[in-house]
């Protein structure tokens, strides 16, 4: 009888222990947790401030930068590789066996 008392105590002493500890773990994860948060708007307020329109102008300023007067529209012509069939796969070159080619119009 003793004996039965004694293991449902050191069991209750060890579950308690442990969900003591587990309140210490969650303690020093929400800390953990509520520091981060802080640092991550610390950090979100910076970015502002570095992005901002007025920074940005004073630093364009600063370069000697400007609006532009006139805008330019540059084309470039477009090359098209020699031989199309040195990029195809090996797999879908396969594929040509049971499929009917299909034509490529560019």
């Amino acid at each position: 009888m003793i004996g039965v008392l004694l293991i449902a105590f050191m069991s209750y002493v060890v579950l308690m222990s442990s969900l003591t500890g587990l309140s210490y773990a969650v303690a020093s994860a929400e800390r953990q947790r509520e520091t981060v948060q802080m640092e991550s708007m610390r950090l979100d307020y910076k970015i502002n401030a570095l992005q901002s329109d007025e920074r940005l102008s004073i630093i364009a300023a600063r370069l000697g930068m400007h609006e532009p007067e006139r805008f330019a529209v540059v084309r470039v012509p477009q090359q098209r590789p020699e031989n199309d069939r040195s990029h195809v796969a090996v797999l879908s070159s396969l594929a040509g066996m049971f499929l009917p080619a299909v034509e490529h119009h560019r």
